[in-house]
């Protein structure tokens, strides 16, 4: 069965309501306003007028209602990049990343997909993320949260996932599997206390912008794992989160030959006599935690 086509004139109609509602908010007056002067003149004339308001007005009503709803469901998806920036500046990057990728998905929760590659690009760009009155926000530490962000997000939506758990048949031939990552967990590295930070946005809700706390003196990393609707960060050790990203980009046998390599390249022989019995248990860790939804054997 196939909907028949659509008449001319409601595609027009469509079209113009949806390039209104499309039509920024103004932001030069310190508030967000819209402006109807700036929709289509057919709109307009086509958009009947109250006794209280004008069609500019009654068609201003859809066009902030579009902008607040998406900037809402941004701010949930980013609550840590959200908070680090302020409500006011981050709506502004929303505002220029959803006039250059509108929403397509008929799922609010997809607007946010590319939102931290928005940003990067931005950055790469040579466009300014950061306020100069921020001197304790870098925009890496801006990028870093975002994609933090991300992580969460990605993890919290995923759909449930039985975990692989290798069986006797599997054993003789794991070496030559490439294993599958599951999307109920994502890999994170902080070089800022974010996570920690974004726990506390989510438990003190606001608008304002939120102190970002000194660098760290060295990297942390995460395992970011969901059991049922709650999420969980587990820590890991460097070289422990560089065999699960090697595992997940290559065969299990390949991974094992990087890592022992780049123990080498480092120069730490105790590393490397310590190496195969942290592997195996690496790996038994990860297999419990649900990292694994699955292996691809060769044939």
């Amino acid at each position: 069965m196939s909907w028949p086509a659509s008449p001319a004139w409601l595609e027009e109609l469509q079209a113009r309501f949806g390039d209104m509602l499309r039509t920024p908010l103004e932001r030069s007056s310190g508030s967000l306003r819209a402006k109807p002067d700036a929709y289509p003149s057919a709109l307009l004339e086509e958009a009947l007028p109250t006794p209280n308001l004008t069609s500019g007005e009654r068609l201003a009503i859809y066009n902030r209602q579009y902008w607040f709803r998406l900037f809402t469901v941004l701010q949930r998806a980013y609550p840590l990049t959200a908070r680090l920036l302020g409500y006011w500046r981050f709506n502004e990057h929303a505002t220029h990343f959803l006039l250059a990728r509108p929403p397509r998905h008929w799922s609010l929760d997809e607007i946010g997909a590319g939102f931290a590659d928005f940003l990067a690009e931005a950055a790469g760009n040579g466009n300014a993320l950061v306020d100069d009155t921020r001197p304790d926000l870098e925009p890496d530490a801006l990028l870093e949260a975002a994609r933090i962000d991300l992580g969460y997000h990605q993890v919290f939506r995923a759909p449930p996932v039985a975990r692989y758990e290798p069986s006797a048949a599997d054993a003789g031939r794991l070496l030559q599997a490439r294993l599958r990552m599951s999307p109920a967990v994502a890999l994170l590295t902080e070089h800022w206390p974010l996570c920690e930070l974004r726990r506390r946005a989510l438990e003190a809700p606001g608008e304002g912008a939120l102190r970002l706390e000194p660098r760290l003196a060295r990297p942390r990393h995460w395992l970011l794992g969901r059991e049922g609707l709650k999420l969980g960060l587990v820590p890991l050790e460097p070289r422990e989160l560089q065999l699960l990203m090697l595992l997940s980009r290559g065969t299990v046998e390949a991974a094992l030959g990087e890592l022992e390599e780049a123990c080498r390249s480092a120069g730490t022989s105790q590393e490397l006599v310590e190496l195969p019995a942290n592997i195996q248990k690496w790996l038994a860790s990860s297999v419990q935690r649900g990292v694994w939804r699955g292996a691809d054997f060769a044939p």
